[in-house]
């Protein structure tokens, strides 16, 4: 049976990063210290094709793990838009799902917490509910997370009434209040409900006169 001698095992600089093995043919690879402990790798080790092809796979696991760290480094995915990516970079579907379920259980990767942040952010942007449930599903956010994180928001007059007061000087100008509608439509706001502000808004300028 054909074996391949490890040459060289580099220990990492920064604990938790990957081992460095070097094989007798010039092949390296980025092995997780779990790994390398598991299997006893030693230099100088002979390697079956089994135990050289586990390997390999771990290094790859490893490899594909620290592109999901890197692309969850100061920013939030969804789980489907983490595998979309992991896929895109030469994952197979099978490993950008193992990889992804490992965010999950490490605490990078938490479809139910976006969804909320998603929610809170474009509600402070002043955006409606259609239009936040838009990014909903442009980010894949799994539909069984919308409903809680959606409940959260607030009633979504003082956004309309803010918006209208900024962009509507006289609300018996029609081309001024059907520019700021449309706005507000495109925002995710329901016609009904741009159509009470516009009321509110008339009501409370006729008072101020």
């Amino acid at each position: 049976m054909k074996t391949v001698t490890l040459e060289r095992l580099q220990p990492p600089a920064h604990p938790g990063r990957p081992w460095r093995v070097e094989l007798e043919d010039g092949e390296v690879l980025q092995v997780p210290e779990g790994t390398v402990a598991d299997h006893a790798l030693y230099q100088g080790m002979e390697l079956e094709e089994a135990g050289l092809e586990e390997l390999r796979r771990a290094a790859d696991a490893a490899a594909l793990r620290g592109k999901a760290a890197s692309l969850l480094t100061g920013r939030m995915l969804s789980a489907a838009a983490l595998r979309e990516k992991l896929c895109a970079k030469g994952a197979s579907p099978e490993q950008a799902e193992e990889v992804s379920q490992w965010a999950e259980e490490i605490g990078l990767l938490n479809d139910a917490a976006y969804a909320h942040s998603l929610v809170a952010h474009y509600e402070a942007r002043g955006y409606g509910i259609y239009k936040i449930k838009d990014e909903l599903y442009r980010r894949r956010i799994p539909r069984e997370y919308w409903e809680e994180a959606l409940a959260q928001m607030g009633e979504p007059d003082e956004a309309i009434d803010r918006f209208l007061s900024a962009r509507v000087t006289d609300p018996e100008d029609r081309k001024q209040v059907k520019k700021a509608s449309d706005a507000l439509v495109r925002r995710g706001f329901s016609w009904s409900q741009v159509s009470e502000g516009i009321a509110r808004l008339r009501s409370d300028y006729e008072w101020r006169d």
